[in-house]
């Protein structure tokens, strides 16, 4: 969600926000206006957009407009959740006038028990009309912004820590603390017990924070920011209550640094020492003082040695310093950690030195190799063991794990949480069982570890037994799990639907479907030998820390992790593919191999027609993914979805639609979402319906910018309760045959509580999506496949697929998908198949991502869907290509070029990936059955052996064989020009890639930039239009600050085109300067061609495309004196030569294809007694010409007598003789030309 999860929606709306009457308390509105119009009637609600106190009333007023001739009664009541109260409580009656304007006043109480959050107030309006009773349903949301409340967990007695000597104790991990904020000149305010979070008023914040990166060092930080809003500067701290041991030395160890975040004046940090009974809020002695602005650690001691045996309160502070400036005052307190005494040292690791002994648990076989394994536990048991992989003359090895129980990091000996004891049960063969008892502040409880080989894997498991009973906001369970340390480096790292990263920085993947989509890695190590690593829960994240050697999954729960080694790492995941227990959904098969149409706007008709043209040119072996139909638009109000949305067409039209490709053998799926409830939805509830954070707060979800909509995450438990009832009508009069949902395999399945305090894990999240897709199969019927957004693996075995996000790894971008890349430090990297390697055969991963994620920033015809680059991905991964239109050339061009091969893919799987001569950009792909691809990402040419047509860059060369005979597919290098090229047994696939009519042959430049007076800029753009530009559209012209966004734009006569629409088009332009802007600001103006009367794409065009189909003319940067703008500087972007157009045939060449000889494109299809031949679509006034070979081609045909010229319909427009030379003008009227024999 990205963010869904941070932007994981394509469509971009745009609303102009309704203006409500003066009466209203505000001009504009967020979420849908407060109003509703139904017959004669109009209704508002007026009242206020927030609340800000528990213990006020709100004055609602419901305004009744009649503009009827005949007076309208009824009766009015307000509809409220959660405990809010109305009065009066019940309906009030009402007369509106003829022509006249009538309210009825209310009082609505907040509830006690109300969350900062949204909140709806219904009105009903029920009257008659035209004798049928009606309803008028306006709708105001209003946002409480309220004190922060302390939900109800069980409460950690303030009592000393007793401490024992010789030991060390992280001061993080201890659960007794509270924090004290202190605005000067006020009195302090001590919070309760384990308190973290923002001060009401001042907004002081404590917060514990796991892995802060500085440089090069991650470290677990306390961050405090000292008091600082309206004014309100401050200090801050957290004090911890201890009884220090007679023991000394007492020294507390620890780092400091502040954000590096912007440039402040620094922060001083102190250790201070108060008596355990001190009075709340008394500040203790100083034992330490630094003022530091350092944006890297600082190491600091304080030596606590004169407070042995004393009870203490340990007070670490954050204070502004001297000049109490607030600014940038973000600080870390890193891991700071009191040593007493002469604590144990550590057990050596490698090699392991251990009292315990050494456990061979045996061996296991990967490949041609066998490892033994060796397993020493450590002084910690198995937390802390030493684990072994030896086969031949290397050996791999890693030490101990992460394990965080009620946060406390039970493995480090540092932890409040003290071990009792470690015992084995009787030893059981190839397996290594120990149970570690603990003593903590929070209760005791036992981790239970085994490990254990299994189908020739190491399985290495974890367990949480005897733990205090859950609580209302208390739940003890395994909050984290992670390998802790390797012997070696990595050299090259393996995840997600497919990365490869060569000497990787330090860096962290969160799980979801756009970056760790995987829950197994692969790890290729310095000293040669590989590892895959797999958990089977969801992980959190992969965390990688080369400094640490720290490299591994992190996951939480009971679960249990994988271990293959391997001499490579497709060997070792070949290894985990076939033992990891996973099997394919139901729907699968049917799934399996379907070219996608990802439709994210047009209208049912017209959108109908189009897929109808695309059927007739055989596209369909395809599945159609609907995404904007909703009831009231697209993901707003949620889950109220059906009926379909008017605006779009009729419900016929939707039906009519569905139908089509249920006769075109298409499956076709509607888009659904239960990931965003919205508080205007009927039957929602913070109490029933939504899923809390652990301190309390409601789960915001999507932001709907666009209505400034605020949705809230659904607890997963809930969920049938609103999707059964849509899915039950949209069967009964849409009857889908497939459906896709949300987010669900984009997102990690969610840990919640509930209101009341509940704890639910993620896996009874995955569990309730997966059996929600498995209902809705059997309710459509047919095997009916559930598809759902960019495809991690938790959900196999009930999801059949989804539109995979394939992302790279590089740089952001500026720009709405900035996002969209992994900002990843490394040597190199490149896109692999690790998804498919492992899954391919059971779960079906469509395309390569939708567009705007796929390129993230680059020039979307050079790395958009359409691109060579995106094709390359889906080929180098088996995917079933997708598209982002109903129809078009390009449409036709991906699916002629791909599907014979994708179909032939379908349900295969990957036996080898191979770097020719260790080259991450140039892939050999083996598959089952003999299948081989090769695919160059590489900058330069690649002549694969064997092939006489060398791939440029995102070429690639399939060769497929089946049953009935060779399936190939092509994007090559011939006589100097890129070329397509396909072949099955049935039919012959070639483009020359001539220029066609449209975007292609328009590109705009800046005659000129000027401004007389800083405020006003003249620009003058020339269109050099080759072909016309087409009806109904339009230019725009951004100018884009350096973050990517659009500052401003420009105005123009929107007549122009009309009065020239080719050649050489001059077009002025104005536009004015935003306020407050100051010299030296710099916009870079964009341009591009939309058309704003069908709502579809923007027109690619020639010159340099920043992604999103806009071409990047120059910049402009502001002039003048100190804050005064009195001028601006015009730089044009170097003229460089156009990549697109490089990779085209500008100059209509016609390329010998062997059967072919054309400039053009075209499909060859072999019918029982005759040759078709169809030209790719949309050629506009360009004549192609085809010469056909008959004696070159791959069938025994008998030599045509005669050619007809077909419509799209069928019908014969034409018949001639055909002459010894069969060659051809095409028409852009023929749909198709038949070579018949008789």
């Amino acid at each position: 969600m990205i963010s869904r999860t941070v932007c994981r929606r394509l469509i971009s709306s745009f609303f102009v926000a309704a203006a409500i009457s003066s009466a209203c308390a505000a001009s504009l509105w967020a979420y849908s206006p407060p109003v509703d119009q139904v017959g004669p009637l109009t209704v508002r609600i007026i009242g206020p957009e927030t609340v800000t106190q528990i213990d006020t009333a709100v004055d609602i007023r419901v305004t009744l407009e009649n503009r009827g001739d005949q007076p309208v009664s009824g009766s009015i009541r307000l509809g409220l959740i959660d405990g809010w109260q109305s009065q009066p409580a019940g309906p009030a009656a009402f007369t509106a006038a003829a022509k006249s304007t009538t309210g009825c006043d209310f009082r609505v109480m907040v509830a006690p028990e109300a969350y900062s959050a949204h909140y709806p107030i219904h009105a009903y309006a029920t009257f008659a009309w035209q004798g049928q009773p009606r309803t008028a349903h306006p709708i105001l949301v209003l946002e409480t912004k309220l004190p922060a409340r302390t939900q109800a967990a069980p409460a950690l007695a303030w009592q000393p820590l007793r401490l024992t000597g010789d030991r060390t104790l992280a001061l993080l991990q201890v659960p007794v603390r509270r924090a004290v904020v202190a605005v000067f000149g006020q009195p302090p305010q001590t919070m309760p017990v384990g308190w973290t979070g923002a001060a009401e008023g001042n907004r002081s914040s404590i917060s514990f924070q796991n892995a802060q990166r500085l440089g090069d060092a991650a470290r677990d930080v306390l961050a405090i920011h000292p008091p600082w809003f309206e004014g309100k500067a401050g200090m801050a701290w957290v004090e911890y209550p201890l009884a220090l041991p007679q023991a000394t030395p007492i020294k507390l160890r620890y780092a400091t640094a502040v954000t590096p975040t912007g440039d402040g004046d620094g922060v001083t940090f102190r250790v201070r020492v108060a008596a355990g009974d001190a009075p709340e809020g008394e500040l203790g002695e100083v034992v330490f003082e630094r003022h530091s602005a350092a944006k890297q650690w600082e190491d600091g001691e304080a030596d606590l040695s004169r407070f042995a045996g004393r009870k203490i309160r340990l007070q670490l502070e954050s204070h502004p310093g001297p000049k109490k400036n607030t600014a940038f005052d973000q600080s870390y307190w890193a891991e700071p950690t009191l040593v007493i005494g002469q604590p144990p040292q550590p057990a050596v690791a490698y090699p392991p030195l251990t009292p315990l002994g050494e456990e061979r648990l045996g061996s296991i076989q990967v490949g041609p190799e066998s490892y033994e394994v060796r397993l020493w536990p450590g002084q910690r048991g198995l937390l802390d063991a030493t684990v072994s992989f030896l086969g031949g003359q290397r050996q791999l090895s890693f030490r101990g794990f992460r394990v965080r129980v009620l946060g406390m990091r039970v493995d480090d000996p540092c932890s409040p949480a003290t071990l009792v004891e470690a015992r084995s049960p009787p030893r059981q063969a190839g397996a290594c069982e120990i149970r570690h008892r603990f003593e903590s502040p929070r209760g005791a409880f036992d981790v239970v570890g085994r490990a254990a080989l299994k189908d020739n894997v190491l399985r290495i498991g974890f367990r949480l037994e005897n733990a205090p009973l859950p609580q209302p906001w208390f739940a003890p369970h395994f909050e984290e799990l992670a390998v802790d340390q390797f012997r070696d480096a990595v050299q090259c790292l393996y995840a997600g639907h497919g990365n490869v990263i060569q000497q990787p920085g330090a860096f962290q993947l969160s799980f979801d479907g756009h970056r760790l989509a995987t829950s197994h890695v692969g790890l290729a190590f310095a000293n040669g030998m590989s590892l895959v690593q797999a958990v089977d829960l969801p992980p959190s994240r992969l965390d990688v820390d080369p400094a640490a050697k720290h490299y591994s999954l992190h996951t939480a729960h009971n679960a249990t992790f994988t271990f293959v080694p391997g001499a490579s790492v497709w060997e070792a995941a070949r290894q985990y593919r076939d033992v990891n227990g996973l099997q394919a959904a139901d729907g699968v098969r049917k799934l399996a191999g379907r070219f996608v149409f990802d439709l994210w706007g047009g209208r049912y008709g017209a959108s109908g027609d189009a897929l109808q043209r695309a059927f007739r040119y055989g596209l369909t072996d395809a599945a159609v993914v609907w995404h904007n139909w909703q009831r009231w638009g697209y993901d707003y109000r949620l889950p109220e979805i059906y009926p379909p949305n008017p605006d779009l067409g009729t419900e016929e039209e939707l039906k009519r639609l569905i139908e089509a490709c249920r006769q075109s053998g298409v499956l076709f799926a509607l888009h659904d979402n239960y990931i965003d409830m919205y508080p205007d939805a009927e039957g929602f509830s913070y109490q029933r319906e939504i899923a809390f954070h652990a301190d309390g707060r409601p789960v915001r979800a999507w932001l709907n910018k666009g209505r400034g909509a605020q949705s809230y995450r659904y607890r997963a438990d809930r969920i049938a309760n609103h999707l059964e009832p849509n899915l039950k009508a949209i069967q009964e009069n849409l009857a889908p045959s497939a459906y896709f949902i949300d987010v669900w395999s984009s997102a990690r399945p969610y840990d919640y509580w509930t209101a009341d305090g509940r704890f639910l894990d993620c896996v009874s999240t995955r569990d309730a999506w997966g059996r929600h897709f498995a209902g809705i199969r059997d309710l459509l019927g047919d095997q009916a496949p559930q598809i759902s957004e960019s495809g991690h693996d938790q959900l196999i075995g009930t999801l059949d697929g989804a539109q995979t996000n394939h992302l790279r790894v590089g740089p952001s971008l500026p720009g709405d998908h900035g996002w969209s890349v992994w900002n990843i430090a490394c040597e190199d990297a490149e896109r692999i198949p690790w998804f498919d390697f492992a899954h391919h055969d059971r779960f079906i991963l469509h395309g390569a991502g939708y567009s705007g994620r796929y390129q993230a920033g680059l020039d979307a015809r050079m790395h958009g869907i359409y691109s060579d680059d995106y094709l390359a991905t889906e080929v180098l991964t088996g995917h079933p290509t997708m598209v982002s239109q109903p129809f078009s050339r390009d449409v036709v061009r991906k699916y002629w070029l791909t599907q014979d091969l994708m179909r032939t893919l379908a349900l295969r799987t990957i036996e080898a990936v191979e770097f020719a001569d260790g080259d991450l950009h140039r892939q050999h792909v083996r598959w089952s059955g003999g299948g081989e691809v090769w695919v160059n990402r590489g900058a330069e040419d690649w002549r694969v052996p064997g092939c006489p047509q060398p791939l440029p860059q995102y070429g690639f060369l399939a060769r497929i064989p089946t049953a009935d005979g060779l399936v190939t597919a092509a994007i090559c290098r011939r006589d100097s020009l890129i070329v397509e090229t396909a072949s099955s047994p049935e039919q012959i696939y070639v483009n020359a890639r001539q220029l066609v009519a449209g975007g292609p042959r328009i590109r705009p430049s800046a005659a000129s930039v000027t401004s007389a007076d800083g405020r006003k800029l003249e620009i003058v753009i020339h269109w050099a239009a080759d072909d016309p530009v087409p009806d109904g559209y339009q230019p725009f012209l951004h100018f884009v600050d350096t973050q990517g966004e659009i500052a401003f734009q420009a105005v123009y006569d929107g007549n122009r085109f009309g009065q020239q629409r080719t050649g050489q088009i001059a077009m002025p332009a104005t536009a004015y300067l935003p306020d407050a802007q100051k010299p030296g600001a710099k916009f870079e103006l964009r341009v591009g061609l939309y058309s704003p009367g069908s709502g579809g794409p923007r027109l690619a065009l020639q010159g340099t495309d920043d992604g999103e189909r806009r071409i990047r003319l120059g910049t402009v940067e502001l002039t003048g004196q100190t804050d005064q703008v009195t001028g601006v500087r015009w730089e044009p972007l170097n003229a460089v030569a156009d990549p697109h157009l490089a990779r085209q045939n500008p100059d209509g060449k016609p390329v010998d294809f062997g059967a072919l000889r054309t400039a053009g494109g075209a499909r060859l299809v072999r019918q029982e007694k005759s040759l078709l031949l169809i030209p790719l679509p949309d050629s506009g006034s360009v004549r192609t010409r085809f010469e056909l070979r008959w004696d070159r081609l791959p069938w025994q045909l008998a030599k045509p007598s005669h050619i007809e010229a077909l419509a799209e319909d069928g019908r014969c427009l034409r018949r001639t003789a055909a002459g010894e030379t069969l060659a051809l003008e095409c028409e852009p009227e023929i749909f198709a030309y038949r070579f018949v024999a008789e």
